[in-house]
């Protein structure tokens, strides 16, 4: 028995000794993740993380970061500060939902969480969370493991609470909260994720003021070339519904959006698609509606160019306008990168636009290139203005046609009698001009542009009768 001590104790100690160097050791890889990790999230101008205290511990570490979400417009920011526990591997055991441990090998775990205690939190959003306690309790678990890949998951808990509305009254807020989670390569370099939030609503006595459901989405992104990353994105809701004092109730069903990039030879593409099933607004009821946009051959190495000026542009108004680069410099810079882009023949298409409306119906679709023959195009309006190449076609019901005539002139200041004459007026002259052609009740055109050249319907447009047609 003691022989068996003398020889288990020796090797129970250095497997203790051999576990705490490793959790050391991967405590300093822990740390440079968690440094990594900042680094990800200032890549954008709009959130800044600025890290604070960190305490080293020889299982765990924490650390205070600052978050700054600047406002759009530079409406002011926005700080909350961020308490992280910080697990380092090879073992973690915590009693998340995200994360069981065990016996898996993991470089560290990293839990983030609110700290209305600290200094740098705003006053505005510390009344917020203490009105919601709720939304203390919102979290993201960050998973890496030994080879560097990740995974990281936000939960923002649902909530119900009564809000003092501009009236002194009250308005019933609920929510379902908030999940989101992602997955990445050691480098940050593919990334993949979804976020779900089931229900949201804001009421008041008797009145619904806003009320959304199923607000779902993903994204996956990777790296193309010259610093460009391409992927595909989509949003998609299954519904809001709204309304506002002396207005109609407005509400829409399945709307989404859906974005790709990719890389063919030495340029990007991308395509972008909305749609939505139907839309009650201004007493009106619209859909299916869908437009589908593509680009092809935009220069990578333009692109990375001007991927650099909009950061540029965006630590301009981030810092107040404090910024190397003159507003005149930046202007003659981004007109440069226009140029360059230009340059490369790019094509821009409506594949689809198609719209039902209980007026009738539109559809058309549209191309735009471009040709340089000598290159770089010359900053002549002229020459540019020739080297387009350019068609479209339209079609509308005659009954929205008038419509949407009437409602221009209506927002012009004309009245409504106004507006109806006036409208007439000018389909019909858009008519008698051959501009436009009445075709099974639908009012219908086609157009192209090519070496500098205009056809309508067939015939070159007379630019003098334009004009003519315009007095």
């Amino acid at each position: 028995m003691k022989r068996t001590l003398r020889v288990a104790l020796p090797v129970c100690l250095a497997v203790i000794a051999i576990y705490c160097g490793a959790s050391y050791w991967l405590g300093v890889q822990a740390c440079q993740q968690y440094d990594r990790l900042i680094a990800q999230i200032n890549r954008s101008n709009l959130l800044a993380a600025v890290p604070g205290d960190y305490k080293r511990g020889l299982f765990s570490s924490s650390a205070l970061t600052a978050f700054t979400l600047t406002r759009p417009g530079n409406e002011g920011s926005v700080t909350l500060d961020v308490v992280s526990s910080i697990h380092h591997g090879p073992f973690v055991f915590l009693n998340d939902s995200h994360f069981k441990g065990g016996l898996r090998p993991v470089l560290a775990v990293i839990k983030m969480k609110p700290a209305l205690t600290a200094a740098h939190s705003d006053d505005a959003l510390k009344k917020v969370l203490e009105a919601i306690p709720e939304l203390e309790s919102t979290e993201v678990l960050s998973i890496f493991f030994i080879d560097g890949s990740g995974e990281t998951y936000l939960d923002v808990p649902p909530f119900q609470k009564k809000v003092p509305d501009a009236n002194g009254g009250q308005l019933d807020a609920q929510w379902s909260g908030l999940a989101a989670k992602s997955q990445f390569d050691a480098r940050f370099e593919e990334i993949t994720g979804s976020w779900s939030s089931p229900f949201f609503q804001i009421a008041g006595p008797n009145k619904l003021i806003v009320r959304m459901k199923d607000f779902n989405g993903d994204f996956n992104s990777h790296s193309g070339i010259k610093g460009i990353s391409v992927g595909s994105a989509a949003l998609s809701v299954a519904s809001i519904e709204g309304s506002e004092k002396d207005k109609s109730p407005f509400s829409l069903t399945s709307f989404g959006i859906k974005t790709e990039s990719g890389v063919s030879g030495e340029t990007i593409g991308g395509s972008l698609l909305l749609s939505f099933d139907r839309l009650d607004a201004g007493g009106m009821a619209f859909g299916p509606f869908a437009m589908e946009l593509e680009a092809r051959k935009l220069d990578a190495e333009v692109l990375s160019r001007f991927e650099k000026l909009v950061r540029n542009i965006e630590a301009k108004a981030a810092s107040g306008g404090q910024n190397d680069v003159s507003e005149p410099e930046t202007e003659k810079a981004a007109e440069a990168i226009l140029l360059e882009l230009l340059a490369k023949s790019p094509e821009f298409e409506i594949k689809q636009l198609k719209l039902n409306t209980e007026k009738g119906d539109l559809s058309g679709r549209a191309k735009l290139g471009f040709a340089f023959p000598m290159g770089i195009p010359s900053q002549n309006i002229l020459l540019l203005i020739a080297s387009t190449d350019a068609s479209a076609e339209l079609s509308i019901s005659e009954a929205l046609g008038y419509f949407a005539a009437e409602n221009l002139l209506r927002d012009a200041g004309q009245d409504a009698g106004s507006a109806k004459t006036n409208a007439e007026a000018i389909v019909k002259g858009l008519m008698d001009a051959k501009y436009v052609t009445s075709e099974g009740g639908s009012l219908k055109s086609s157009a192209a542009f090519k070496h500098g050249s205009l056809t309508i319907n067939g015939r070159k447009l007379d630019l003098s009768s334009l004009k003519q047609f315009g007095k």
